[in-house]
């Protein structure tokens, strides 16, 4: 487990996805079978390099009702995304 800054509040994220080179969809089915392992409030960090998967997990979080904390693009157009399992 390690802590992060999401929006200025600090965030234990439990478990990372590292969907890097993958497609959609299976950066949002790495994410659900993640999810199904934790607990609620807990948070996955997601790594993907997709280039749909921002538009994605949006509109995935919402379908779901899980929480959206953050996503950003990083270096070498990798998106970072926090999502709280609710």
């Amino acid at each position: 487990m390690k802590e992060v800054d999401v929006g200025g509040r600090k965030v234990t994220v439990t478990s990372t996805v590292d969907a890097v080179g993958l497609f959609c969809p299976i950066p949002i089915v790495k994410l659900k079978l993640e999810l199904a392992k934790l607990a609620s409030n807990q948070v996955v960090e997601v790594l993907a390099d997709d280039s749909g998967f921002a538009e994605d997990v949006v509109n995935w979080c919402k379908e779901t009702a899980n929480k959206l904390l953050d996503i950003t693009k990083k270096d070498q157009n990798i998106y970072v995304a926090y999502v709280e399992k609710t």
